[in-house]
């Protein structure tokens, strides 16, 4: 069996888009995806479960020939990593090319929350109270996947800012034969070509076709995520060089219309109703963390060479047959 490393990652958002742009990117003759969209391999639990050559056979062609130029995996939850483990997996794989797309943040909040009550919780979604809402709000899975000043800002300094490319969801709605393109040439498969036609005006694992019940955001929910995440959308505006302006102005002019008993609310919800939560969070992941880092150091003494920084097994066979 052919061994390959991928060549590229995508990284996040949630509620991104990622599905979409999974099911796009297979159609490319010069790319190999992972037949299961969302490995969540690195510092997830099925790398407790697996080794790096079950995870790099996902990448090998099917007939045994050769590997594709470009191969590749999409699991938004990257974007939630920790430092340590960006950049652990950064000397594994230095070369990668990572993707990460952007939506406004009171969208990917509230299409998140959805999904989890609706989808994931078989719950009618109608009978949620905005309290429940408010606490999804600040469970850390969310929480961490709206801090994209946070994913800019580790994965840019581990594999260098050149690597990631970072587009918005609303240029996929808007032009995502655009979008596509560029992530093309930023993974190195090659253009122009043509997103397929059913492709274009196409919803894939959208909420609204996931959540049987339909529900408006409340405007509490509304302006607490406004509140919540504006001066993050104020930094990132300023990291992207304004490319953001507009979800700047619209938070500014959502939590303008703040009211007494929504800011006491607020203040309940982030000190005193999500602490037991945030405290559990944090002390199953302290313990889990310490597993995920005795698993790669057994990863260290069976693929990773400490004199040369380099990877013993896991390479590709277009490395091989350079070296012979």
């Amino acid at each position: 069996m052919h061994r390959c490393r991928p060549t590229f990652l995508g990284i996040g958002s949630l509620r991104c888009g990622s599905t979409w742009l999974y099911q796009v990117l297979k159609c490319h003759p010069d790319i190999k995806l992972s037949d299961r969209k969302e490995m969540y391999f690195f510092f997830m639990p099925d790398m407790l479960r697996h080794d790096l050559d079950w995870y790099e056979a996902h990448f090998a062609p099917q007939d045994g020939g050769e590997p594709r130029p470009v191969r590749g995996e999409i699991s938004p939850g990257y974007g939630r990593l920790k430092s340590w483990q960006v950049n652990r997996i950064a000397k594994l794989l230095p070369d990668l090319r990572l993707i990460l797309t952007l939506r406004h943040p009171i969208g990917r909040v509230w299409s998140q929350a959805l999904l989890e009550f609706g989808y994931l919780r078989g719950k009618d979604v109608q009978k949620i109270s905005s309290l429940n809402f408010l606490r999804q709000v600040e469970r850390a899975r969310n929480r961490l996947s709206s801090d994209y000043c946070r994913t800019i800002q580790i994965w840019s300094n581990a594999f260098g800012r050149d690597a990631l490319h970072i587009d918005l969801f609303e240029r996929l709605q808007d032009d995502p034969q655009s979008y596509v393109t560029g992530i093309l040439r930023h993974i190195g498969a090659a253009t122009p070509w043509a997103v397929p036609a059913n492709f274009i005006n196409s919803k894939v694992h959208a909420t609204t076709n996931l959540v049987r019940q339909r529900r408006d955001i409340p405007e509490v929910v509304r302006w607490y995520i406004a509140d919540r995440w504006l001066e993050p959308t104020e930094r990132l505006n300023e990291m992207l060089e304004g490319k953001v302006s507009n979800w700047v102005d619209e938070m500014r002019e959502i939590r303008g219309r703040t009211r007494v008993s929504w800011r006491i609310l607020g203040e309940v919800n982030r000190t005193m109703l999500s602490v037991p939560e945030r405290l559990a969070y944090e002390a199953y992941h302290a313990l889990f963390d310490l597993r995920l880092w005795f698993r790669w150091r057994q990863f260290q003494k069976s693929y990773i060479s400490n004199s040369r920084g380099t990877i013993n097994r896991l390479s590709c066979a277009s490395d091989r047959n350079s070296r012979a």
